[in-house]
């Protein structure tokens, strides 16, 4: 029997990425390190055709699917708000944040690290605070 230790340090971190106000997919500062980001970086998005699952492909390689990864004060992000539109994301009155899990096994198939967006919904503070209570 082979052992191998699931270290706690690879896992205590979950990486998360958010479709901001102006339609941009934005990092957070752990995700950028995790993920290693910097300039010359790219990302493409896939989805899956059965259940609209969508996934997130990290790659060196700039071509015509693949988005520029930006860096703004700090954070970088992707500027995918067309896509988040035609994909009917209603980032602007909602937060719509993706937890990242690795996808290592699609890898090769997809040319570049992918991972799968695990979608979580809240709503902004303006909202809740106009919320009625019973």
């Amino acid at each position: 029997m082979a052992l191998r230790i699931l270290s706690a340090k690879k896992y205590a971190t979950t990486l998360k990425v958010t479709i901001q106000k102006t339609g941009r997919l934005g990092f957070t500062e752990d995700t950028a390190k995790a993920l290693d980001l910097a300039s010359g970086k790219h990302a493409k998005f896939a989805q899956d055709e059965e259940n609209g699952s969508l996934y997130l492909i990290i790659t060196n390689e700039a071509d015509e699917d693949a988005f520029e990864i930006k860096l703004s004060s700090g954070y970088y992000y992707i500027p995918a708000k067309t896509l988040f539109d035609i994909l009917g994301f209603n980032y602007e009155h909602s937060t719509i944040m993706f937890d990242l899990i690795r996808q290592s096994s699609h890898d090769n198939d997809l040319n570049g690290q992918v991972y799968f967006m695990k979608q979580r919904q809240t709503r902004n503070k303006e909202q809740k605070n106009d919320i009625e209570e019973p």
